[in-house]
Order: C-alpha cells, then sequence, then structure tokens
C-alpha cells in the first residue's frame, strides 16, 4: 500500500509541475535515493512517466500515450512491426504499431484503420521496387540524368521517405545517427545494412570499397563508424574533402544541380593511389546523385579502377531529389 501512495505522489507532484528532477521528488516525498529511484524506474517500465536527458541531468514527465491503432489482423501488425519506426519529438524510438499510433496522434491524423491499411498499402508498393537481391536498383534513373554511364550499377538499400508517411525506418535512422551523432543508431544501422553490402561485394566480385566523406564536421562522423563496425575484409581507396578557405559548404546548402556538382568536384580528393578492377562506393545517402558521379569521374580519370558500383543506405523515392535533411 505505502508503495501504491508513494507512485500516486510522485505522479501527481509531476502533473503540478509537468516536469521534475529526482532531487526534488526526494525533497518532497522525504525518502531515499534507492526507493525513489526504485519507483521512477517501476513508473517509466509501466508507461506511467517519460525519462528526459541523461545523467546528471534528467527529468521525468507523465507519459500520455497515444491511441493504439487497431489492428486486429496479425499479419497487418506484423508488418507494421517489422517496417516501421518513428522517432518522436522527443527522442523516442518507437518502433511497430506504437510508432506509427504516436506519429499518428503527433500529425493529428485521423481514422487510424484506414491510415494503418494506407501505410500497408503504400510500403507494399514502395517495396516492389526491391529486388530478389534485397536492394533497390537504380541505375536506369541514374543514367538518365547522367548519360556518361560511368557507374555499372547505383543501389539503394531503401528509399529514405515514402508518400505521406515521410522518413522510411532507414531513413529515420540515417537522419538521427548523423544529427545525434548516436553510437547506439549508428549501431542499429551497421546491423540493418552490414548482410546487404556484404552480399553486394560477394555478388558484383567488388576489389576495394570507398567510402564518401563527411562534409560537416562533426565528433563522431556516421561514415567513420560505418566503416570500422561493417568489418569489411578488403582495401579502402581514401577520400578526403577540402575547402577554400576551410568553409564546408554541405550538398544539401545546395539547390542547384550545377553547384553540387561543382561542390563535389572540387572538394572531394582522392589520397590512394593503388589500381583495383571494381570499387564499392558507399554513401548514407543519394539525393542528387553529383557526389557519386563527381567521385566515379575522379577514379577513371586517374585510372584508379574500371568499375565502380555505388551503395547508399538509402535514397531518394521519385528520380534523383535533393535530400535537404541529411
Amino acid at each position: 500500500m505505502m508503495k501504491t501512495q508513494t507512485k500516486q505522489k510522485i505522479i501527481e507532484y509531476i502533473e503540478q509541475k509537468d516536469k521534475v528532477r529526482a532531487h526534488d521528488l526526494k525533497r518532497i516525498l522525504n525518502i531515499s535515493s534507492v526507493a525513489l529511484h526504485k519507483q521512477l524506474k517501476t513508473l517509466v517500465q509501466t508507461g506511467k512517466l517519460i525519462k528526459l536527458g541523461k545523467p546528471p541531468i534528467v527529468f521525468y514527465s507523465i507519459h500520455t500515450p497515444s491511441e493504439i491503432l487497431p489492428t486486429s489482423n496479425i499479419k497487418e501488425k506484423v508488418f507494421i512491426e517489422k517496417n516501421y519506426l518513428y522517432i518522436s519529438p522527443r527522442g523516442e524510438l518507437l518502433t511497430g504499431v506504437k510508432g506509427l499510433s504516436e506519429w499518428a496522434t503527433n500529425t493529428k491524423q485521423s481514422n487510424l484503420i484506414q491510415l494503418s491499411e494506407e501505410y500497408i498499402t503504400t510500403r507494399k508498393q514502395a517495396n516492389r521496387s526491391v529486388n530478389t537481391h534485397g536492394w533497390i536498383d537504380a541505375t536506369n534513373r541514374f543514367n538518365s540524368l547522367f548519360p556518361e554511364k560511368l557507374i555499372n550499377r547505383v543501389i539503394y538499400q531503401d528509399f529514405y521517405s515514402l508518400p505521406k508517411f515521410g522518413k522510411t525506418k532507414l531513413g529515420q535512422l540515417v537522419l538521427y545517427a548523423k544529427q545525434s551523432q548516436s553510437l547506439n543508431l549508428i549501431n542499429r544501422l551497421i546491423d540493418s545494412c552490414q548482410p546487404i553490402i556484404k552480399k553486394i561485394i560477394h555478388h558484383y566480385h567488388i576489389n576495394a570499397v570507398v567510402f564518401i566523406p563527411p562534409t560537416i564536421p562533426r565528433q563522431i562522423q556516421l561514415l567513420k563508424e560505418f566503416a570500422r563496425g561493417l568489418h569489411i575484409n578488403l582495401p579502402t581507396i581514401d577520400l578526403v574533402k577540402v575547402y577554400s578557405n576551410d568553409i564546408p559548404v554541405a550538398q544539401k546548402s545546395l539547390s542547384k544541380m550545377e553547384e553540387r556538382i561543382i561542390n563535389a568536384r572540387e572538394t572531394i580528393q582522392i589520397k590512394s593511389s593503388k589500381t583495383y578492377e571494381k570499387v564499392l562506393l558507399i554513401d548514407d545517402a543519394i539525393g542528387s546523385g553529383a557526389t557519386i558521379h563527381e567521385t566515379a569521374i575522379k577514379l577513371k580519370s586517374q585510372n584508379l579502377c574500371e568499375h565502380v558500383f555505388a551503395y547508399a543506405i538509402v535514397g531518394s523515392y521519385k528520380g534523383f531529389d535533393v535530400i535537404r535533411e541529411i
């Protein structure tokens, strides 16, 4: 009974204050830190509270659950659980039906039954672009934009976003792994992408890999951690990005294709000199395609390879649109 009363007092106090820290609760309730944190842990695990932040700065807030999508069909539920992921504005990583329900609530979507059916239809439509190997072959689209045909295959593992429903599971992970520099999210990406990348390497008999260098300096770089975690037992052709006056200009900040081509052409430089027959370019996302196209030009003009293949975790759903978020 005492534990139930303590839980209720915690909830009532947080309801009054919106967000509180543990030391405030300890002072008000006059209980030990061990007892308090035990109660808080239970309330978070049971979905009554949300924990915000990391030690030493942690706040607790009331969790208002979203209306859960009424998916009575087991196959529908399994499909959503497998394919959907949502990172909420609070930073919660929510998968499946719970994630789709939270997104629907936050974006004020109505008719949840119809919404779940529409998501399944949209996701299955996108899945038709996935070939029997398990990836999306965007080569023909790419060649229509860059007719030089310097790249043998342009491959996405998935689309970055889908109509109406926004970022895909991998799209969410790529965006927030880069923005948050979260090793946890990067490791989730590695687990998702490693089997496909290794399959591509085996299928096309790749001899060396090339990781597209980052534009914006960050303490933790997505593709550098990606390269370490993939454990690809192949030589790497080293690329670097250099700028005039040390002013980094991100591809996503350039609206014109001509500017994006100049950015890639003038800033990407190759440090390696050894020649390989087949190389695989690896990038987190392909938007306009300018970066991989200009990198392929450099590799071939410097006689560093005979054939270029390109892989991106995600790519644009329609054509080669600029992905401005990444």
